[in-house]
């Protein structure tokens, strides 16, 4: 009797402990956990590459289709900045130096745009919620979103590093709000064939 028992005990303690590492495992594989690996890789993919002017790197998280970059004047066109530009790029007529030439404009360079890369630490990035607005929003008119998104906020008083995200974007920021005036740089990045991938660069100047 007492073998027995000692028996379904052991066979109990079994059935948990199998039980347990089946959760573990199915937790680590959950879409939530795939998701966050995915953000990171490809955030700190971009990050390499704009670092070293690596443009294979870089089209490894570009949309392989067309890029939307938009450049807005949001501090005042100060005499003969240029026209707005919004525009779908094709990702084909990106040059080694990281930089589109834009008719009429000075070349949209991603180097320089974003100054703070490479990335230290995304763990220690810090992540801030994006208006819902973005969902919905062509990227040309997320000015007001996006400032509206980081006032308040200490990243926006130096132009430290921030990462934005709603349930369809994610986007990578320096920029700051003086005088009321958002100004800096945005690389957005949504899900692209199952695939996070940069759809749009966005300078407000």
């Amino acid at each position: 009797m007492i073998t027995r028992l000692i028996t379904v005990l052991l066979l109990a303690i079994s059935i948990q402990s199998c039980n347990a590492e089946t959760s573990t495992s199915t937790s680590a594989n959950t879409p939530a956990v795939q998701d966050s690996v995915m953000v990171e890789k490809t955030i700190v993919s971009f990050s390499t590459a704009l670092s070293n002017k690596d443009l294979d790197l870089l089209l490894t998280v570009i949309d392989p289709k067309d890029l939307s970059l938009v450049r807005l004047f949001t501090s005042g066109n100060l005499g003969g900045r240029g026209e707005p530009l919004s525009e779908e790029i094709s990702t084909s007529k990106i040059n080694s130096d990281l930089a589109f030439d834009i008719k009429n404009q000075t070349p949209f360079e991603l180097p320089g745009l974003f100054v703070n890369l490479p990335i230290k630490s995304f763990s220690a990035l810090p992540k801030r919620p994006l208006s819902v607005d973005a969902d919905t929003t062509y990227f040309d008119q997320w000015a007001p979103i996006l400032k509206s998104s980081l006032k308040g906020s200490p990243e926006a008083i130096g132009g430290d590093s921030v990462l934005l995200n709603s349930s369809k974007y994610y986007v990578y920021a320096e920029a700051q709000i003086i005088d009321d005036i958002l100004v800096g740089g945005f690389a957005v990045f949504s899900m692209v064939d199952g695939k996070l991938k940069l759809v749009s660069l966005i300078e407000l100047l």
